[in-house]
C-alpha cells in the first residue's frame, strides 16, 4: 500500500465519502484511494439522493462542485438539527481557482482545483486521515438556565459534548479536566463578568490559545469590542439562533484544531521532518555550538517546479513533495533535520566529521532523486533537484536567516548554471570573501568559460615625471546584480587560479591592452598600459602568443608594462618565465603590497622597471625613505605610488622623486585614456 494507508489509525472505522457530481474519471480515481484504505466512494447526481443517503448513514466527508458547497453546509446543519449525526462531516469541493474564495466562505474545508488531477484521492484520503474524528467539545458558562438548556440543546444535537457551568468559580480547574476545544461564555456573570475570565484564560498557561465565543444580549458597540479585545475571538448576540452558533463553533473549533496540531512539540532531538519555524530555531542552536564538525545548511528545490505545479496540480504537487522528502530522507542519517519550507523546496540540516562526507552526501542527494521517476497516474516524470549548500556565517550578522540567505544564494547560482547541479562553498579559511561572494565569482568565471567577456577599466596616473602618459588596466568579473560594478582582480585571483582561468584572464586582458595602445598609435597617439599578469599563468601557450603579437605589432606590445607581485619575483619559483619575458624584450613592472618599502633595495637586481608601492607604506616609512628612493631611481627605473586619497599629497610625493601616482581621488582630474588628448 502506499504512504496514505500508513495513516490509517488502528481502530478507525473505514472512511466513507460521498460524491455530489463529478465525472467518470473523479469517480474512479476517488473510489480506487479510497479502496487503498478500506473506505468507500458512494457517488449521487441529485442532490435529494443525497440528502436521504444521508438520513441513512453518515458519511466522514462530501466531495461537490464548489458553487454547492454554500448550500450542502446549510444542508448539513439542517440535518444535525434534525437529529442527523452531521454535523462533523467534511466539506471538500472542487471547481476553478477562482471560486476558492467563496467556496470556502461557504463553509467548505478543502478546496482542489483540478478534478482531474490523478492523484486527487490519494491527497484527498490523506486530508481525511490528519483530520481530528473525536467530538467537538464546548464548555458552555452562563448564569442563565434558559439560555444553556438551548445552547447544550442545540450543540449536543449535531453531536457536540457539551460541559455546563453556571459561575465562574473554578473554570481554570474545569478547562484542564474537561479540555474544552472551545468556551461559550456568557459577558455579564453575577460572580465575575466574562472579560474577567478570559483575561484569566489568557495569562494562564492552560488555554492561551483557547477559543472564546461571547454570549450576550449586550447590543453597545463599546462593550462588544471591550470582549474583543480582551482576547475573545467572536461575539453572538442573545436569544442565539441555531445556526449561527454552531457555524461559529464549528469554524472556530476546526480552526483550532489544525493550529494544535501545528503547534506539537517537536522532539528535544531537533532531527527528522520539522516544521519550518522549528527548523529555524534548530538552525539558531546550531550557530552556538562549539563543536568541531562540519554543520552544513542545504537548500533543495526540484527543477522546473512551475511547469510541475501546472502539470500536477495541487493534489499531485503535494504528493511529489512527499516522495521527494522520503527520497531525502533516506540519505540522512538519524541526527540530520529537514523541512517543507517552500513549495518544492526543502532545507536539510546535516553534521559531519569531515568534508568529505559532505561531497558525498550532497552527490548522493542528486542522485536518490533522479535515480527514478515519478509516477503520475499513468505518467513517469522525470525529476532532478538543484542544491545550494553554506555553512554557517562567520563575518558580518551571525543568525540563522543570514545563513539561509548563503543557501539560497547558492542555490540561485546552481540553478542559473543548470539543471541536477549543486553548488556552494565549503571552505573553513577565515580570510576567505564571503560565501556569497565566493559562489557569485564562482559563477562569472564559469560564464567566462562559456564565453562571456569580463570589462576592462583603464585607471590613470597622475604624471609627475616623464612625457609619457600611463595607465593601469583594471580587469573586472561582471556582476549581474550590479551590473555598473563587478568583481576586480584581488578578488577573483585565487578562485580564477583554482579554477585555471586566471591564464585566459590574464591573456584577455593583454589583448584588450595591445588593441587599444595599437588604436591610439593609429590616432597618433603614445601610452604605456600596465596591466596586472600572474607569472604562474605563463605556459608555453601563453609565450608563443605574446611572442607572436610582440612580432605582429611591436610598437603597441612594446608600450605594455607587465606588472606582476613581487613575491613572485623574491621567491625565486619564475626565474625562467621572467627570462623568456625579458628575452622578448617585454617591460615588466612589480607591485608590493606588503606595507614595506624595501623592496627598493631588495628588487635593484629584478629585471623590473618600475616599482609600485602603496601610499600609506610610503607614509609610514623611516628616514631612510629617501635614500632608498634616491638609490631606485639613480639605476634607472620609475616609482608608482597607488591608493592617493588627496591631491593635498602630491606636493611632498612630488618632493620625494615620485614619477606617478594614482588614486580615485586623482582620477578626475587626469585626462581618460579615450579623450584623444595626452596634453
Amino acid at each position: 500500500m502506499g504512504e496514505s494507508s500508513r495513516g490509517l489509525k488502528s481502530g478507525r472505522a473505514p472512511l466513507c465519502v460521498d460524491l455530489l457530481g463529478g465525472g467518470e474519471s473523479m469517480y474512479a480515481n476517488l473510489s480506487a484511494a479510497l479502496a487503498d484504505v478500506g473506505g468507500r466512494l458512494r457517488r449521487f447526481e441529485r442532490a435529494e439522493q443525497w440528502v436521504e443517503a444521508v438520513r441513512e448513514e453518515v458519511p466522514d466527508a462530501t466531495v461537490v462542485p464548489a458553487a454547492l458547497s454554500t448550500a450542502i453546509a446549510e444542508m448539513l446543519g439542517k440535518l444535525s438539527l434534525s437529529g442527523i449525526p452531521a454535523g462533523n462531516v467534511l466539506l471538500a469541493t472542487f471547481g476553478r481557482p477562482k471560486e476558492r474564495l467563496d467556496a470556502l466562505i461557504g463553509g467548505a474545508d478543502w478546496f482542489v482545483e483540478r478534478s482531474t488531477d490523478p492523484l486527487l484521492g490519494q491527497a484527498l484520503v490523506d486530508w481525511l486521515l490528519q483530520q481530528d474524528v473525536e467530538p467537538f467539545r464546548v464548555l458552555l458558562i452562563d448564569d442563565d438556565r434558559e439560555t444553556r438548556m438551548l445552547c447544550s440543546a442545540i450543540l449536543r444535537k449535531v453531536g457536540m459534548v457539551v460541559e455546563e457551568l453556571a459561575e465562574t468559580t473554578g473554570v481554570l480547574a474545569v478547562v484542564k479536566r474537561f479540555r474544552p476545544d472551545l468556551v461559550l461564555l456568557d459577558l455579564h456573570m453575577p460572580d465575575q463578568d466574562g472579560i474577567a475570565v478570559v483575561q484569566a484564560l489568557r495569562s494562564s498557561d492552560i488555554a492561551p490559545l483557547l477559543p472564546i465565543v461571547f454570549l450576550s444580549g449586550e447590543d453597545r458597540p463599546n462593550a462588544r469590542n471591550a470582549a474583543l479585545r480582551a482576547g475573545g475571538d467572536d461575539f453572538l448576540a442573545k436569544p442565539v439562533r441555531p445556526q449561527a452558533l454552531i457555524a461559529a463553533v464549528r469554524s472556530r473549533v476546526k480552526r483550532a484544531r489544525v493550529l494544535n496540531r501545528q503547534l506539537r512539540p517537536r522532539s528535544e532531538s531537533a532531527s527528522g521532518r520539522l516544521r519550518r519555524s522549528d527548523f529555524l530555531s534548530a538552525l539558531s542552536e546550531c550557530l552556538q555550538r562549539t563543536d568541531d564538525a562540519w554543520h552544513l545548511l542545504l537548500a533543495l528545490r526540484i527543477d522546473d517546479a512551475p511547469a510541475l505545479r501546472e502539470k500536477l496540480g495541487l493534489a499531485g504537487t503535494h504528493a511529489l513533495e512527499r516522495e521527494v522528502a522520503n527520497r531525502i530522507a533516506s540519505q540522512l542519517a538519524p541526527e540530520d533535520s529537514y523541512s517543507l519550507w517552500e513549495e518544492l523546496g526543502f532545507g536539510l540540516m546535516v553534521s559531519r566529521n569531515q568534508r568529505a562526507e559532505l561531497e558525498s552526501l550532497v552527490a548522493d542527494l542528486l542522485t536518490a532523486v533522479a535515480g527514478a521517476p515519478f509516477v503520475a497516474g499513468e505518467e513517469s516524470l522525470s525529476l532532478s533537484i538543484s542544491i545550494g549548500f553554506s555553512l554557517p556565517p562567520t563575518q558580518g550578522v551571525i543568525s540563522a536567516e543570514r545563513w539561509v540567505q548563503q543557501a539560497f544564494a547558492a542555490l540561485a547560482m546552481a540553478r542559473r548554471l543548470g539543471t541536477g547541479r549543486a553548488e556552494g562553498v565549503l571552505s573553513r579559511d577565515p580570510s576567505a570573501l564571503a560565501p556569497e561572494r565566493i559562489m557569485v565569482i564562482t559563477q562569472a568565471l564559469k560564464d567566462l568559460a562559456r564565453g562571456s567577456r569580463p570589462r576592462f577599466e583603464f585607471q590613470p596616473m597622475l604624471q609627475l615625471r616623464g612625457e609619457q602618459a600611463h595607465f593601469s588596466l583594471i580587469c573586472k568579473l561582471a556582476d549581474l546584480r550590479n551590473p555598473l560594478e563587478g568583481y576586480p582582480r584581488p578578488q577573483y585571483l585565487e578562485l580564477a587560479r583554482e579554477q585555471e582561468q586566471l591564464s585566459i584572464l590574464d591573456r584577455m586582458a593583454l589583448f584588450h591592452a595591445i588593441e587599444t595602445l595599437d588604436d591610439r598609435r593609429r590616432q597618433g597617439l603614445a601610452a604605456n598600459i600596465m596591466v596586472p599578469v600572474d607569472l604562474g599563468a605563463f605556459d608555453e601557450r601563453q609565450l608563443a602568443w605574446l611572442k607572436a603579437e610582440r612580432q605582429r605589432r611591436p610598437d603597441a606590445v612594446g608600450d605594455l608594462l607587465l606588472e606582476v607581485d613581487v613575491e613572485d619575483i623574491r621567491s625565486g619559483q619564475h626565474v625562467e618565465t621572467l627570462r623568456h619575458l625579458t628575452a622578448l624584450g617585454m617591460n615588466v613592472a612589480g607591485y608590493d603590497h606588503s606595507g614595506s618599502v624595501m623592496a627598493l633595495h631588495d628588487l635593484l637586481g629584478a629585471p623590473i622597471s618600475l616599482l609600485s608601492l602603496p601610499h600609506g607604506a610610503i607614509q609610514t616609512a623611516g628616514a631612510q625613505l629617501s635614500d632608498l628612493i634616491t638609490e631606485w631611481r639613480g639605476s634607472g627605473r620609475r616609482l608608482l605610488v597607488v591608493g592617493v586619497e588627496s591631491m593635498k599629497s602630491v606636493s611632498s610625493l612630488w618632493n620625494l622623486g615620485i614619477d606617478y601616482l594614482q588614486g580615485d581621488a586623482l582620477a578626475a582630474a587626469i585626462p581618460r585614456i579615450d579623450d584623444g588628448d595626452d596634453d
